[in-house]
């Protein structure tokens, strides 16, 4: 936790007080009582005026936030969390904070009821603690006011930490929460440095020589690698400064943990290379790296889960790397391994991204996933193993999708080495490409184009299959999938075209077009087949066009 150095909001008392006007300082306490109000004290650009702070929380860090004069708010680069006056709102993962610090020593009471502007949302859990000591929660769902108890008399000294805090619960929309808190403190007078009222921060390491460089290093923060501590703070706050100061993160190497997600917003974090910086999240529940904002980066280092829990709902707090509707995105040889859902997730409308050479090894779901009304994405050169799904997918939803994901590149990909589902898989999306890749053993198709009703999946349309290698693939029984499939068993699937593909040993059949929905054109072009077991094409609905192929 983060101590603040105190200043006081108290107005100089004669009785065994002596100084002077520009800068005096206390030789004797005295015994006051004094009523700090957070919405009266509420003063842009000055932490620490009237002894209060405002704050970001997630796990144990806290860190400041910035005064934003178009808002009038206390808010994080992307805008959440934010604290006004008179309301607090926390971000997806981050809580909001308001922090009175004590300034000597006695005994305190707090007032101040808590309420939600509106009965929407799913509601959030206010609480209040004393230097991370829980005195007072409750969970508020509705616009009835809810007060704090027995939270009076409260024994404090110089520097004691009262956190008034607004955590999400579910998720953060509608979570504007109205809380005017009132500290009334007696005990001793504070010892002042300064007439100002701002806040004294407290010493960061930071050497004029690393402020001189174009990054921003996580050991400046208090990060220190292969120890058992978490380094979670010291990576929000480098994280946080580089996007103050327009540098990018550097992550030398060593071994980092971090105990809840960590979201790069906007921002570069480079480590020494994917073999020699590695992230291991401690959380299996909540540890994976959320990529938001304008181009935002994550490169040479490897992320890795330190335990993992069931697929369950394939939340994406599970996911090692989630793109979260960043644009202008890239993620490039970084080494992913062992999350208990998504290797990479690419979701929430993301674009304009590349994923280059990876490794993404032993996930739960999906090695690389992208769905979401995602598009303008390329991924080329990685290699994904032993995904617990499939290993590239390009997934679009009927019912949760504005649009379906469009403008995809695969390429010059080495996929499925023990994957238990399909190789590079379309299930719902439009203009997708996917050349020179080679797809070897996997459980399902090595290439699969489908629209799926189970899953109320959209239309495809527009898919090139072009110079594959797809070897020994559809081992598992009984669903014995050929090399190749393209299935609807709803919608409509049109205008997709394999050219030049190389496909063999399957394990069971070579190609198969199939399902009960509307298959239009689908077109093959000098394609080989060959050393397939079963049936070379099991062709079942579909305007099926055969030009120039070998072995079927």
């Amino acid at each position: 936790m983060k101590k603040h150095k105190f200043l006081s909001g108290l107005v100089v008392l004669s009785l065994g007080i002596t100084g002077s006007i520009g800068g005096w300082a206390a030789t004797e306490a005295a015994e006051v009582k004094h009523t700090y109000s957070a919405s009266e004290a509420f003063q842009k650009n000055i932490q620490g005026a009237g002894q209060w702070y405002y704050e970001k929380l997630s796990g144990t860090a806290y860190l400041d936030l910035a005064y934003d004069q178009k808002t009038k708010r206390w808010a994080a680069p992307g805008g959440y969390p934010w604290i006004s006056a008179t309301a607090l709102h926390p971000d997806q993962n981050f809580d909001a904070v308001r922090k009175w610090v004590s300034p000597g020593k006695g005994t305190i009471s707090i007032s101040g009821s808590v309420k939600k502007e509106s009965a929407a949302g799913d509601g959030v859990i206010a609480s209040i603690k004393k230097d991370g000591v829980k005195l007072w929660s409750a969970t508020i769902k509705n616009t009835t006011a809810v007060t704090p108890q027995k939270v009076t008399k409260i024994p404090v000294k110089v520097g004691t930490e009262i956190s008034f805090i607004v955590n999400k619960a579910g998720n953060m929309n509608h979570d504007h929460v109205l809380w005017e808190p009132k500290v009334v403190y007696q005990g001793t007078a504070a010892t002042t440095n300064s007439t100002t009222g701002a806040a004294v921060k407290s010493k960061t390491g930071i050497t004029a020589k690393s402020k001189s460089l174009p990054y921003v290093s996580v050991l400046d923060y208090g990060a220190k690698p292969n120890d058992s501590k978490d380094d979670y703070a010291a990576f929000v706050a480098a994280i946080d400064a580089a996007k103050a100061s327009g540098k990018y993160v550097h992550v030398p190497a060593g071994n980092y943990r971090l105990s809840n997600i960590l979201t790069i917003d906007g921002v570069k974090v480079q480590g020494a290379g994917k073999f020699l910086t590695t992230l291991t999240s401690t959380n299996p529940k909540r540890g994976s790296i959320d990529l938001k904002g304008n181009g935002v980066q994550l490169s040479n280092l490897k992320h890795a889960y330190q335990t993992t829990v069931p697929r369950g709902d394939g939340s994406n707090e599970k996911n090692n790397i989630t793109v979260r509707g960043a644009k202008n995105f890239k993620i490039q040889n970084v080494y992913v391994s062992k999350s208990s859902t998504a290797g990479i997730m690419v979701t929430y409308g993301a674009s304009n991204g590349i994923i280059r050479g990876n490794t993404v090894d032993s996930t739960g779901a999906d090695g690389i996933h992208m769905t979401g009304a995602s598009q303008n994405i390329t991924v080329e050169n990685n290699i994904v193993r032993k995904a617990g799904d499939d290993t590239i997918a390009v997934v679009s939803y009927t019912d949760s999708d504005v649009n379906p994901v469009n403008q995809i590149t695969i390429r010059k990909n080495h996929v499925g080495y023990g994957s238990k589902a399909r190789g590079i898989a379309v299930v719902g999306g439009n203009d997708v490409n996917i050349s020179n890749n080679s797809i070897q053993d996997t459980s399902m198709a090595g290439v699969y184009v489908a629209v799926e009703a189970s899953y109320n999946t959209r239309n495809v349309n527009r898919v090139n299959v072009t110079n594959n290698l797809i070897n020994h693939t559809g081992t598992a029984k009984p669903q014995n999938h050929p090399n190749v499939l393209v299935y609807a068993s709803q919608g409509t699937i049109d205008n997709v075209v394999f050219t030049g593909n190389t496909i063999k040993n399957g394990a069971h059949r070579g190609i198969g077009v199939w399902g009960n929905g509307t298959i239009k054109n689908i077109t093959f072009n000098k394609n080989t087949l060959i050393n397939r077991v079963g049936k070379s094409t099991t062709f079942v609905n579909g305007n099926i066009k055969l030009n120039q192929n070998v072995g079927f």
